[in-house]
């Protein structure tokens, strides 16, 4: 069974920095990416959008499928969003192992 690709792969209007993709995020904070629009107001903030949502973005990629990219050992880049799959998902593994494990939700929300 192959790994998950990005599906932004498909986007070659996206700016590149250093070989690693400018991709548009959906943010308040102004800085070099691009703004996509905000999700509906009676949305829940827990759930991300689907993919073919227009608001849908990198980071919701890389937190729906961290858990199943994690498990192939081999993973084929083939192209600049790839990449940023690949970065993305190292960090979300480098910041839950920095997480100290604690004994209730309460503390884990501190």
């Amino acid at each position: 069974m192959p790994a998950y690709h990005s599906i932004f792969l498909q986007d070659t209007d996206v700016r590149l920095i250093a070989n690693f993709p400018l991709s548009p995020l959906r943010t308040r904070t102004r800085g070099p990416a691009y703004t996509l629009p905000a999700l509906p107001p009676n949305s829940p903030p827990e759930l991300s959008p689907d993919p073919d949502h227009e608001s849908y973005d990198p980071l919701d990629e890389i937190l729906s499928l961290y858990r199943a990219n994690t498990f192939f050992r081999n993973f084929e880049i083939k192209g600049p969003a790839d990449r940023l799959l690949i970065y993305g998902i190292l960090c979300v593994g480098e910041l839950l192992g920095r997480v100290p494990k604690t004994g209730g939700q309460r503390e884990g929300e501190k």
